[in-house]
């Protein structure tokens, strides 16, 4: 049967977001593996006509081909359970993430998306199929060949299993304390003796997926050492030997400043004397009498020489 144009293309409008339209699509891996116990993040975005439509429900169905409400297990942005271990931190935009907390054996299934908008809904149908594990291969890798690391290095620590690669949810512990960092990978830079200790990492808070310890010993570079000691000796060194030819100079001033102290009251001193010595007078008085046989004259007669100087 032949079909005009005409109604070939409105059967495909009708056909809408289910057909071969580019704008409607949903993108996610094509498996997923999680080890049980842990949480599984399953990455997922999504793309629609967003000028023309508006998206008002979001779903996450297990094992259906077309996510047709109601969903009994999964997610559905319209009937959110307060218990449900199926958490959506994506968005209305174009972030379906889905997080399935604590996962279990029962939860490996094939997952798809539907989402509902004011004019029109569609499902992914390709879906995400998860793979659930026991995780007993749980395991701490190094990115150094020796547990033996000088102090200053570095090395990064990777927990690693069946599913590492997807694990986002990890947890470190050094000597049984948990650390603060968090993730597939632990970097540890600027090594001191303090980092020494035995490591395990766990796919979940609780613990029952830890891995085995790893032992890292962070022993002293003595090339380092000599020049971290090297260094505060020279300096006080240098400081005494500072110290001591500041004394030095002060001494040889101050011997310098007496010394001209000394010569300038000498020459004051001489300077004085000669002055004195060039000022002194002597005074004597000479009296002479006449002969006694001739007649003494008077008082007035009488002959008085003085200031003889000699």
């Amino acid at each position: 049967m032949k079909m005009n144009p005409w109604t070939l293309s409105v059967l495909l409008l009708l056909a809408g977001p289910l057909g071969a339209d580019p704008d409607w699509h949903v993108e996610y891996p094509d498996s997923f593996c999680v080890v049980e116990g842990s949480t599984a993040t399953i990455p997922c975005s999504f793309t629609h006509p967003s000028v023309m439509h508006k998206v008002e429900r979001v779903v996450w169905c297990r094992n259906r081909e077309y996510c047709i409400p109601p969903v009994f297990f999964g997610y559905d942005s319209s009937n959110v359970r307060a218990n449900s271990r199926f958490l959506y931190p994506g968005d209305l935009v174009g972030n379906c993430t889905l997080k399935i907390i604590k996962t279990v054996k029962k939860d490996a299934a094939t997952y798809r998306f539907r989402f509902e908008t004011n004019g029109d809904k569609y499902t992914g149908p390709r879906g995400v199929r998860v793979k659930v594990t026991d995780g007993e291969d749980v395991k701490v890798r190094s990115s150094v060949t020796d547990n033996v690391v000088k102090e200053g290095g570095q090395v990064t620590l990777t927990c690693t299993s069946a599913c590492s690669f997807h694990q986002l949810d990890v947890h470190w512990y050094r000597n049984g304390h948990a650390l603060s960092e968090k993730g597939p990978a632990l970097h540890l830079s600027s090594l001191t003796n303090d980092d020494t200790g035995n490591y395990t990492c766990s796919l979940d808070s609780s613990r029952q997926k830890t891995s085995a310890p790893w032992s890292l010993i962070v022993v002293v570079d003595e090339g380092r050492y000599a020049r971290r000691v090297a260094v505060p000796v020279v300096s006080v060194v240098l400081a005494v030997f500072l110290l001591l030819l500041a004394g030095l100079v002060f001494a040889k001033r101050h011997a310098q400043k007496k010394a001209s102290e000394v010569i300038q009251k000498q020459e004051v001193n001489c300077k004085q004397e000669a002055v004195g010595a060039s000022e002194e007078v002597s005074y004597s008085t000479v009296h002479f009498k006449r002969n006694s046989s001739r007649s003494a004259p008077g008082p007035e007669h009488e002959i008085v020489y003085s200031e003889v100087v000699h």
